[in-house]
């Protein structure tokens, strides 16, 4: 279960249907928060250096990490990162760097624990990349504390609680600067503890940025679906419901269809909204107004 449904500690009992989506699955991979380097693709990408011309160039982007071949994925994003912003002037891409680094932390400090009685300076030069992603999180963490930027706000506060960073990060959803699907789901995170209504909103903000449906979070159909159920507004439940057993093979129709009979709803109309929903996800064309969900 992810922060979005952790965050949403209300009762599912209202009306005695707290049992109708106990079978649901809302175990879902989040969406990575930075775009891949190595995923692009163009004509500019038969110009760029290859890792082994950035570290002949460039050395010390490479040389405090790992030498051996473990964590050979996380180590590129890194020196690709630092080679790309080593001109900037600002603090925005100190966001995906240090995400960079905690998932480099992540697989190094796993592999660091494989003894080779063989070659000893495997384990040295990985001890040193874990020494080098402690530091460097440690450093940029303090180089960004009070930034004026979403990712990084969002960042202070969700990893060290600053509140000062929570305030700044909800100021920037406030005046509409929060414009990334990921960063809104974990706004919805932080506003279903106290007011579903603006929950419903974000999550609907963060859908209509979604390019397709293979990218959308999945917990947001299923916290959509649990709001619609906790304030009685059973057509919410329902769609959703639906729109979520469209994505999820382990999710049937009878649930929703249960619902629809205990509470006689327009199953033909909910129907229709829910597949236009679904044809616009896959589209995304997703827009809450255009659809008229206000209406649900």
């Amino acid at each position: 279960m992810t922060k979005l449904l952790k965050s949403f500690n209300i009762s599912t009992e209202t009306a005695g249907f707290g049992k109708l989506f106990s079978n649901f699955s809302t175990t879902f991979t989040r969406l990575a928060a930075v775009v891949s380097l190595a995923g692009l693709t163009g004509c500019g990408d038969m110009f760029e250096p290859t890792l082994r011309e950035i570290c002949e160039s460039h050395g010390h982007f490479c040389h405090d990490l790992n030498q051996d071949s473990q964590c050979r994925y996380e180590k590129a994003e890194i020196i690709r990162h630092r080679f790309n912003h080593k001109d900037a002037q600002d603090q925005a891409h100190k966001y995906g760097l240090l995400v960079k680094f905690e998932d480099y932390l992540t697989c190094i400090e796993r592999v660091a624990h494989i003894e080779h009685k063989k070659v000893r300076d495997k384990e040295a030069t990985r001890l040193k990349g874990v020494l080098t992603a402690r530091k460097e999180i440690d450093r940029l963490s303090r180089e960004t504390r009070h930034a004026a930027d979403p990712y990084l706000s969002y960042y202070q506060w969700s990893r060290y609680g600053h509140k000062d960073a929570l305030e700044r990060f909800l100021l920037f959803s406030r005046t509409g600067k929060v414009k990334d699907p990921e960063l809104l789901v974990n706004l919805a995170s932080i506003q279903v503890k106290d007011d579903l209504d603006a929950t419903v909103e974000t999550l609907y903000r963060a859908l209509s940025l979604y390019q397709s449906s293979e990218q959308v979070d999945n917990d947001i159909y299923a916290t959509l679906v649990t709001i619609g159920l906790e304030q009685e507004r059973f057509r919410l439940a329902y769609v959703w419901a639906a729109v979520m057993a469209n994505y999820n093979d382990n999710i049937s129709m009878q649930q929703p269809q249960s619902l629809a009979q205990q509470h006689d709803l327009p199953v033909a109309v909910l129907n229709a909204v829910s597949e236009e929903i679904i044809d616009h996800l896959d589209d995304g064309t997703f827009d809450a107004d255009a659809l008229k969900l206000y209406r649900l």
